[in-house]
């Protein structure tokens, strides 16, 4: 891979995300995403990256990760230094992660604010000068004000960080609620709907809301000025009331009343809402025909509830006018989301729900706009039979702890000891078939679908299809349904068609069924067809002949002491250029100019004569196109 960073000219910016234009839109395809986690002293962030993405250098498939999302704490690179983790994003982007999530959190000790709001008991969670001046015009060698701690941490994070991120998540779940007026309703006590939080209900922050609307302000500021293209994203919230509330005050420190000095409420200071779902909260309601509770603890009642959280959020944005009718409509990715495989307590938990549940989840975020999404979690913590509560059954592999490839010592024994879970399998099979298709609503209108079956159609750039189906279950704490199901002839679908379960993605297995009397069940299947070629869109089309325009080589390969990497530009572009050995680790990165003319260059590639004999990557970057080249050197 080819990778170098240059130096930007900062200025303040004067737009939010209230003004038309200013959103941006995401043109990237659906990842598939996961939160990592920590599983003990024989991982590491490079190791549980390969089984997340799968490296074949280390013999190892993965799961079909596509994006992290990676916490990277004030605290943290305070005390390691803010380039830390620069080593490991490059081999993330290797392994092809690319739009990550990076979530911020966590002030240094010397940077915390100690004061004590509400009369909880306990100091704020955040930082100290919060609102002081977010600039002060390069006063102090930066052009933020390193007087405003959170303003220069963030500066010194974005500054490294951007080429790897594309989300900004401000907090880990900062509505993170102990007291229940989370959930009340207008016009009960303590409603979060006609109340301000209380500090001390805001277990995560233990400060006003308003300090946090601060956040927002200061990322949404500083972060553009260094990224415009980059997304800030409330983090991870689970309460819609905590959503209104941040929408209806500003980050004034008084009371979140519009001020000259604080003239925007807190929805112009996000492009995102990244929200978390656990459904199994949620997967009954009352029913005075029975004077009870029903339960729909099922696959599709799990996903629905899934999408019921992220509808209730766009409501709220609705009510404020993020719709693109007053202001600019916002993204939406989710960050947190699964169903425990082992039942606790009243809580759906089934390793047959919870692999349906994946693939039905994965769809219905396609299906409703929801543009990114991380799994929780990577492993699990405990195995089956030590399992006390949800969360510790919701992996894409079994129990990682002790099953790396690092031994005590820090060194590497290269045997990788992971499981997988069936719904790891689930999700790299839905990985695999669907990556680079998109959700195509006015196909899936042809098919027709009943009431009793889900699914959809997706297709790639050059109009094949996958469609994804399966019969809706119905029964609590049931995953048995089934339906047959023939495609209309308006979806003009051939009549033979390739079949694979959800488990393709180890079985490597096909099979033929027709498209007429096709059996399901609550498992979805992929059905695919080849036999309907589209024309390239006009977009494709302009960047494949921009590839072969590029006439991008190196030479000579193999090589022994020297090379040089040669291209041709049509236009004026900025480029990146950086070389990895085989193992994913930084070789060199190669200086360029930021702007190059139109015509040919070469650039020599130096110091090769101190690499061992092997393969190494190169990857070529502009602003439109990427492109990998093997360099082999051979002594």
């Amino acid at each position: 891979m080819l990778h170098c960073s240059f130096y930007t000219t900062m200025s303040q910016i004067n737009y939010t995300a209230n003004d038309a234009g200013h959103v941006p839109a995401y043109n990237g395809p659906f990842l598939y995403g996961n939160n990592m986690g920590y599983y003990g002293s024989t991982w590491d962030n490079i190791t549980l990256s390969n089984i997340a993405a799968g490296n074949p250098l280390v013999n190892v498939a993965g799961v079909g990760s596509k994006s992290f999302r990676i916490p990277l704490p004030e605290e943290f690179v305070d005390f390691w230094g803010y380039d830390v983790s620069i080593a490991q994003y490059n081999h993330y982007a290797t392994l092809g992660m690319r739009d990550n999530t990076l979530f911020v959190s966590s002030p240094s000790a010397a940077h915390r604010d100690n004061s004590f709001y509400g009369g909880c008991g306990q100091p704020s969670s955040l930082w100290a000068n919060m609102f002081t001046p977010i600039w002060d015009g390069g006063a102090n060698g930066t052009p933020v004000n390193d007087n405003n701690y959170y303003a220069l941490y963030i500066y010194k994070l974005v500054t490294r960080y951007k080429a790897y991120n594309k989300f900004w998540e401000i907090l880990n779940e900062p509505d993170y609620d102990f007291s229940g007026n989370s959930w009340k309703l207008p016009g009960q006590p303590g409603n979060w709907w006609e109340n301000n939080p209380s500090p001390c209900d805001l277990v995560n922050m233990k400060a006003p809301i308003f300090h946090y609307i601060r956040l927002l302000r200061i990322s949404y500021e500083v972060i553009k000025s260094v990224d415009p293209t980059a997304y800030i994203t409330v983090g991870g919230i689970g309460y819609p009331s905590f959503l209104d509330a941040v929408l209806r005050n500003t980050d004034n420190p008084a009371d979140g009343s519009v001020t000259p000095e604080y003239p925007l409420k807190g929805g112009a200071y996000f492009d995102v809402l990244s929200f978390h779902s656990y459904p199994m909260y949620n997967l009954r309601y009352w029913d005075n025909s029975i004077n009870n509770f029903t339960y729909i603890r099922h696959s599709d009642g799990a996903s629905q509830e899934f999408i019921n959280a992220k509808t209730q959020m766009a409501n709220v944005l609705n009510t404020h006018g993020y719709n693109n009718s007053t202001y600019p409509e916002k993204h939406f990715i989710c960050t947190e989301n699964n169903i425990p495989r082992k039942e606790f307590g009243d809580y759906i938990g089934s390793d047959q729900a919870q692999t349906n549940y994946i693939i039905k989840a994965l769809v219905a975020c396609q299906q409703n706009k929801i543009r990114q999404y991380y799994i929780f979690a990577l492993g699990e913590s405990k195995t089956y039979a030590e399992a006390t509560h949800g969360y510790e059954m919701m992996g894409l592999y079994q129990k990682l702890d002790g099953l790396g490839p690092v031994t005590s010592g820090g060194i590497y024994n290269g045997v990788y000891g992971q499981q997988y879970t069936n719904e790891g399998i689930a999700f790299k099979t839905t990985s695999d078939l669907l990556l680079n298709y998109q959700y195509d609503n006015g196909k899936t209108s042809t098919l027709n679908l009943p009431a009793t079956i889900g699914g959809g159609a997706f297709r790639d750039a050059i109009g094949n299809y996958v469609y994804v189906l399966w019969a809706k279950t119905t029964i609590d704490k049931s995953e048995s349904a089934s339906a047959i199901y023939t495609f209309p002839p308006a979806a003009n679908v051939a009549p033979l068609l390739n079949k694979r379960e959800w488990n393709y993605s180890v079985t490597g297995s096909t099979s033929s069924v027709p498209s007429v009397n096709v059996s399901l069940t609550a498992t979805p299947i992929f059905l695919s067809e080849n036999f309907q070629l589209v024309a390239l869109t006009e977009e494709e089309k302009k960047k494949r002949e921009a590839e072969k325009k590029l006439a991008l080589t190196i030479s000579p390969n193999p090589a022994s002491h020297f090379a040089s990497v040669n291209f041709t530009l049509t236009s004026p572009a900025r480029v990146r250029l950086t070389i990895f050995d085989a193992q994913g680790k930084l070789v060199k990165s190669i200086p360029v100019r930021s702007q190059f003319a139109t015509g040919s260059h070469t650039f020599p590639i130096y110091g090769m004569e101190a690499w061992p004999s092997g393969v190494y990557y190169c990857r070529f970057e502009t602003e439109i196109l990427q492109l990998m080249k093997k360099l082999v050197i051979v002594r």
